[in-house]
């Protein structure tokens, strides 16, 4: 079962790779005001 994001609350932490393999976590961006994530479905 997923847990629903809701609208005008904070991101829950996570952790992904970039293209290279290395991990970005968004904790690393906190002091940033607006954070954009773009999933790709049909990259590979």
């Amino acid at each position: 079962m997923s847990t629903r994001i809701e609208l005008n609350k904070p991101a829950p932490e996570f952790i992904l790779q970039d293209f290279h393999g290395r991990e970005i976590r968004l904790a690393d961006y906190h002091a940033r005001r607006n954070v954009l994530l773009i999933f790709n479905r049909g990259l590979f």
